[in-house]
């Protein structure tokens, strides 16, 4: 991608020292863009076209780009799919077909989490409707007509990859599932997600709905600066209840990594007859808690591959 040039370029000026403050950086990237090296097609200061342009914005400065260490054996992982990203500097540290487009089951609900938390108050009452009770999945004692608060309804989506929850947010959002699906795809659109399409909030099997661990990989990086979705996505258990009390949720985190991995960030999970086992990882390394972002699709054994992976990348580079 481009700005990855840009990223690379800056992090070589800041190695000679040329760049030694924020200010300096941004205005060298600005000037990158403004001698149209980059061109109007990317358009990179638009907001959400490039969050790596706001994200430097935030940064004093570019973390160093990760280096493999030598004789390192190569690693060899039995999911269809896979990708490790270096958050701090988008290197790809490990790939596994990681371009082909593939059913992704409930890592669908991540872009589903970002389009609740930009449209609607989390305060906001939800009432759970009959078609998105009838929704195939899991219930987690949710009633028809139960009213809830959608930020407690979120943190039953993503804890427990309800799709009950997923539609009724939908429904929340946008007044159906096909409207939110369209704020899905332009968000995915504004991200670069170029292999990325969605026909539902909940990650159900379709032609339709599909993406490729890089896209994953990105879009769960862009979520990084939602620090509302990896605390909901860290918590082992959780207890709940409908507004008016009558109704009580008890939560179990999908995720069974958390409390056997170290220095885990947040992840979600996914498993569908199409898609398989599926997982993305965010964890950071033992020693400073460099992130990691790690992607398996269609897998045999999520947790174990995804720890094996993990174990590996922090085994295998140093930064």
């Amino acid at each position: 991608m481009i700005e990855n040039i840009a990223i690379i370029a800056l992090a070589f000026l800041g190695q000679l020292n040329i760049i030694s403050s924020e200010q300096g950086s941004i205005g060298f990237f600005e000037q990158f863009i403004e001698q149209e090296f980059v061109g109007d097609k990317f358009n990179l200061q638009e907001k959400n076209q490039n969050y790596y342009y706001d994200n430097l914005n935030q940064e004093n400065f570019l973390q160093p780009l990760p280096s493999k260490i030598k004789g390192v054996a190569d690693f060899n992982i039995g999911a269809k799919s896979a990708l490790v990203l270096d958050a701090g500097t988008d290197a790809v540290l490990y790939s596994k077909t990681s371009d082909e487009k593939m059913p992704i089951a409930s890592l669908t609900k991540m872009m589903t989490a970002l389009i609740i938390l930009e449209n609607i108050d989390l305060n906001d009452e939800v009432i759970i409707s009959k078609n998105a009770f009838d929704t195939d999945g899991r219930k987690d004692s949710l009633a028809i007509d139960e009213k809830i608060k959608a930020e407690d309804l979120l943190k039953i989506m993503l804890i427990r990859s309800n799709n009950t929850a997923a539609v009724s947010l939908a429904e929340h959002v946008s007044g159906s599932v096909e409207e939110f699906v369209k704020l899905m795809n332009k968000k995915a659109e504004l991200l670069g997600l170029k292999n990325t399409n969605f026909s539902n909030p909940t990650g159900f099997d379709s032609e339709e709905n599909y993406s490729t661990a890089y896209d994953i990989t990105q879009l769960f990086d862009y979520a990084l600066d939602r620090p509302l979705i990896w605390e909901i996505l860290r918590t082992q258990k959780l207890s709940l209840s409908s507004l008016d009390g009558n109704i009580k949720h008890n939560l179990k985190n999908t995720n069974l990594l958390l409390g056997r991995l170290e220095n885990i960030t947040g992840g979600k999970t996914g498993l569908t007859d199409e898609a398989g086992q599926c997982l993305a990882l965010v964890v950071g390394d033992p020693i400073d808690n460099h992130k990691i972002i790690s992607v398996v699709l269609n897998a045999e054994d999520r947790f174990l591959e995804t720890e094996k992976l993990v174990g590996w990348v922090f085994g295998s580079y140093e930064w």
